[in-house]
């Protein structure tokens, strides 16, 4: 398989040439989309949908028909609720066990978090800001140094612990849990099954990709990355694994002006068919999250900005003028 064809399905398979007509349908096809950052999740929303605006994306998350918790790697992703449960069960004492040092850093003991997770449970009576859930903690014998990142840490712990979860600004408890969705958890259950589910629903998402791609996005350790990926139901190619019914057409001048911590590029351990090892420096900055960027034909060539009310494009390769000029366009638009 060729590069560019193998560019072209990663393209097809992010919703990038083909857009979904609503977030249901986006977020089943693509699963997550990184959302630390709510306006830039917003753009990732829009480049990959038709038809969707703002609005939906805040009205879905008002009413928990879309997900705001932690996921992949323990970062913030948008998510379906009926796929949220499930990921949390097998990601989150993964994300969980890779930051007790720093919790215990922030005076975050195992027995505090514990009587947060019961604090939690009493003053969500509805959705808060951080700040007022610090403040209501607090009333009920649970004490964060707001100036710190207790608070950060605390909530990250409680949400991959599968008790709260946020919308645009607040958090909310998660309710009766009644998640379903990827089989065994890691409780009862083989965690291999839910590895494997995951794996097809990265590919679908992402393929053609490798292992260690999947390994890098999902955050799993590498051996259980390893031992659940069913290699079995997939076909191999040079770049990697894909679903055997995996299919996009050929990329002719595609542009797409894509945000900051896009999981475009995000998705792969290895980014060299996307973005040229010598671009880099412009997209990831000292070796950080990706800026905004633009995509041309399934790679990088060139990142944006705003200045002034107005989109600027500092170019590193051929972007036709007519595609950006629409992208641009619609970029402004959403608001």
């Amino acid at each position: 398989m060729t590069a560019a064809r193998t560019r072209a399905l990663r393209m097809r398979a992010q919703r990038l040439t083909t857009p979904a007509r609503s977030l249901d349908e986006l977020l089943r096809d693509v699963l997550a989309v990184q959302a630390q950052d709510t306006t830039a999740a917003g753009l990732a929303v829009r480049a990959r949908t038709t038809g969707v605006a703002p609005a939906d994306l805040r009205a879905a998350l008002a009413g928990g028909d879309v997900v705001r918790t932690c996921a992949m790697r323990g970062a913030v992703h948008l998510l379906r609720r009926e796929d949220a449960g499930p990921l949390v069960a097998l990601l989150g004492p993964v994300n969980v066990a890779r930051t007790r040092r720093r919790r215990l850093e922030l005076g975050l003991d195992d027995e505090l978090c514990a009587r947060a997770l019961d604090g939690l449970r009493e003053v969500l009576a509805e959705p808060l800001p951080r700040h007022e859930v610090v403040r209501r903690l607090a009333e009920v014998g649970v004490v964060l140094d707001p100036t710190t990142e207790a608070p950060a840490y605390l909530l990250a712990y409680a949400a991959n612990r599968g008790v709260v979860c946020a919308g645009a600004g607040t958090y909310r408890l998660v309710g009766d849990g009644s998640w379903d969705g990827f089989g065994d958890g890691r409780e009862g259950g083989d965690a291999r099954h839910g590895v494997a589910e995951l794996v097809r629903r990265y590919l679908r998402a992402h393929g053609p990709a490798t292992i260690e791609d999947f390994t890098a996005w999902s955050g799993l350790p590498a051996a259980e990355a390893a031992r659940g990926f069913p290699v079995d139901e997939l076909v191999e190619g040079e770049h990697g694994w894909q679903l055997p019914t995996a299919d996009a057409p050929d990329l002719d001048g595609v542009v797409r002006l894509l945000g900051p911590f896009d999981t475009f590029l995000l998705g792969y351990r290895d980014r060299g068919l996307l973005l040229d090892p010598a671009d880099e420096p412009f997209v990831r900055p000292g070796g950080g999250g990706p800026v905004p960027h633009v995509v041309v034909d399934g790679r990088v060539r060139g990142s944006w900005r705003r200045r002034d009310g107005r989109i600027v494009v500092e170019q590193f390769g051929h972007i036709p003028v007519s595609e950006l000029d629409a992208e641009v366009e619609s970029v402004l638009a959403w608001a």
